[in-house]
């Protein structure tokens, strides 16, 4: 019984997250973003490491991203491999369009997992964040938030869930301004959202009450009340 007991125990103890393993035990995280416009507009790597200073997490991070770049084109070029074999990096945070058709889920899967052994063979990571559609193509959101996941289960991935964090949002809220200018790209409020799920994701967050002992950059362009919508809904689409 005894041993039984020091036994599961044991199993209970290794049986954390890789992300919880990094996050605990790294005095500064590094984090390559892979991509195109929908991650570098309004700089959302920037944002995710201002999250970790305001919850004192040390956050470095290099980028790959490019306009209208595909995983597949990230891929041929051969850069975002060669940097992951240097062993640098904690996490790989990557997205591609939204991939709501058939063919593009294809893609989609077929590239994540090409760099997820490239990640497994290296100590990091895979992250896969999760975008959404243009507002003229709204409907394919459910196909967008399946496309992201299944990607993630297959290759055995973390799921950053922007694009589900959104459809909850918009849920409580259907008037907040997610989109830009263009209704694709995200607005300052729809980047922020998309933030806190990957910086939630990569450090296993259960709140985000980190970020009221501090004043964020941009605390002066979302609300109070909007803000902690937006916190709900990316605990939310986390939990799931």
């Amino acid at each position: 019984m005894i041993l039984r007991s020091l036994l599961l125990l044991f199993i209970l103890s290794i049986g954390c997250t890789k992300a919880d393993e990094v996050a605990s035990k790294k005095s500064t995280l590094k984090i390559l973003f892979v991509g195109n416009s929908l991650t570098y507009t309004n700089d959302l790597p920037q944002l995710v490491q201002e999250m970790g200073k305001h919850d004192s997490v040390s956050i470095e991070y290099t980028t790959f991203l490019f306009p209208n770049y595909s995983l597949e084109d990230h891929w041929n070029e051969g850069k975002v491999q060669k940097a992951i074999e240097t062993g640098r990096y904690d996490f790989v945070v990557a997205q591609q369009g939204p991939s709501a058709l058939p063919e593009s889920q294809i893609l989609l899967l077929e590239y994540t997992r090409r760099l997820a052994e490239v990640c497994k063979k290296n100590n990091a990571s895979m992250a896969i964040y999760m975008v959404w559609p243009s507002s003229t193509r709204f409907l394919d959101l459910d196909n967008v938030i399946y496309s992201y996941t299944q990607a993630a289960k297959q290759t055995q991935s973390l799921l950053c869930p922007a694009g589900l964090a959104w459809k909850y949002a918009w849920q409580s809220t259907p008037s907040l301004p997610l989109y830009g200018n263009d209704n694709f790209h995200p607005s300052m409020t729809g980047s922020l959202l998309a933030a806190f799920t990957v910086y939630g994701t990569l450090t296993n967050k259960a709140n985000f009450d980190f970020l009221a002992a501090g004043k964020p950059s941009w605390s002066d362009e979302i609300s109070a009340k909007n803000l902690e919508l937006l916190k709900r809904a990316a605990l939310k689409a986390m939990e799931k």
